[in-house]
């Protein structure tokens, strides 16, 4: 289940088992000027990447190509079938605190029960087990209108684990939250890579980046690995 992995059995990506490539990818909006040109990626199972770039490099259209959002002019994409992917954006409370929510019901939507199927006591099981790694049981009955910043971002990952996922995107997590929040979430992302969790982790401060086993740059529409 979700949290049996243990943290020795960290290994790094496992180079014959990709569970996402890139093959020759290009994007334009409205066949303009390519955004992505020519891409060649391979995530493999067990990766911790880092996604560095300037502003308007390209990184928000290379996750939404990702995820699926949106498809490239050309090329191919290859995923595992058994691919499961969990996404968190860099929004914080602000954003989402006009929705009259608790901490244990936004957590619990990762699920993903369909409409009008309750949940039952494994799931309660599981809500409480990733509340607990988050250090959020405490807050598990207070609105998220009440939530910090960090606390938020904390809430959102555990709702992604919740879903049980095998590679996990992090788009700037740790956007607008004081230095000790900070702190408290790479903590808390480079645990779930010992829990055997795919990530990439996208991010402006390289420092945050230093347990990535690989670090890929986005820059005149083409990756670079740079690590």
């Amino acid at each position: 289940m979700i949290f049996n992995a243990n943290a020795n059995d960290l290994q790094e990506g496992d180079k014959m088992d990709s569970i996402i490539s890139l093959k020759n990818v290009s994007f334009s909006y409205d066949n303009n000027v390519n955004v992505l040109n020519d891409l060649n990626l391979d995530i493999y199972r067990g990766d911790f990447i880092g996604l560095i770039g300037a502003n308007g490099a390209g990184k928000s259209t290379l996750l939404k190509v990702l995820l699926g959002l949106v498809k490239p002019n050309s090329g191919k994409i290859i995923k595992n079938k058994d691919i499961n992917v969990g996404y968190v954006n860099q929004t914080t409370s602000s954003e989402e605190g006009s929705f009259p929510a608790t901490v244990y019901e936004i957590v619990s939507l990762g699920l993903k029960k369909k409409p009008f199927h309750f949940i039952n006591k494994d799931d309660k099981k599981n809500i409480e087990r990733v509340l607990e790694l988050f250090n959020l049981t405490k807050l598990k009955n207070k609105s998220i209108n009440s939530l910090s910043g960090g606390q938020m971002q904390k809430v959102k990952i555990a709702k992604v684990l919740l879903s049980n996922p095998n590679l996990i995107i992090l788009d700037e997590p740790a956007s607008g939250i004081d230095q000790e929040s900070n702190k408290v979430l790479l903590e808390l992302i480079y645990h779930l890579h010992a829990m055997k969790k795919t990530i990439l982790f996208v991010s402006h401060n390289e420092a945050d980046l230093k347990k990535c086993n690989r670090i890929i740059m986005l820059s005149d529409s083409t990756i670079k690995e740079v690590k």
